[in-house]
Order: C-alpha cells, then structure tokens, then sequence
C-alpha cells in the first residue's frame, strides 16, 4: 500500500511526516537542513521511492486573510521543483498555526521549543498531515 509524505518547508530546515500505509497516521519521518537544494530534492525523491509514496501534501502558507504573502511565493518555487523531478501528486495544504501547535504539543511533553527546532519542523509536517488525512481525503 503506498503512503503520503508531508513536507512543511522552510528558508532553514524541511520537517517531513509520512503516513502509516493505510493513510490513517501521520508520524514525524526526519527534518532537512535546507543546504543545498538539490541534497534536499534528492532525498526527497529518495523517500518517495523507498517510502512508495503516491502524495505529497506540502504546508501552504496563506495569510490570516487567505491572502498569499511572500512565504507562499517560496513554496510555489520548491513544488515547482518538485514537480519536475516527481511525477507523484502534489498537494498544497493550508499550515495555518501548526508551528504553534506543534510547540505547545512540545511544551506539554516538557521539551522546550527553543532547543529543538528540528522536533517543531517534523511535529508542524505531522500535523499538516494529520489534519490532511483526518479531513477525509480519498485514499
């Protein structure tokens, strides 16, 4: 059965999620250094294959007003590229406060944000998933 990759992008670190194979949970898979480009589009693709991954749903971020702000622009130029080296379906999903939400899930679990920014990447990927998956999304 294939799974679903999340990828929450940012300028510093990529935090990544996968689903379980029967698309019901999503768990924290890795956060990426954002170094180099093609590293990171690399190891992507290299997850979509060993993962057999059949949809990669990407944080969207729109404004409080739904408006496109310049973060938005950046994504639009990583699933751009993206797309041109995966022929797997990409999905852009609203990521409105998961960073937010995946410190507090933090701060509840004693760790602090501050020092584990890498935890909140794959923790704010989790939960762009799990709101993906828990949305009804046909599998």
């Amino acid at each position: 059965m294939s799974r679903i990759l999340a990828i929450d992008f940012g300028e510093k670190r990529i935090g990544l999620a996968v689903s379980d194979p029967l698309n019901l949970l999503a768990t924290p898979l890795d956060t990426l250094t954002y170094d180099d480009d093609k590293h990171m589009i690399n190891h992507i693709v290299g997850l979509v294959k060993s993962c057999n991954v059949s949809r990669i749903v990407v944080g969207y971020p729109i404004g409080l007003k739904r408006q496109k702000t310049i973060q938005t622009k950046k994504v639009d130029d990583f699933i751009a590229r993206l797309k041109s080296v995966v022929s797997t379906q990409i999905i852009p999903w609203d990521e409105r406060f998961t960073s937010s939400e995946a410190e507090s899930i933090l701060r509840q679990k004693g760790v602090k944000p501050s020092e584990n920014k890498q935890l909140i990447d794959q923790m704010a990927a989790r939960i762009i998933l799990q709101e993906y998956l828990d949305y009804g999304v046909k599998r």
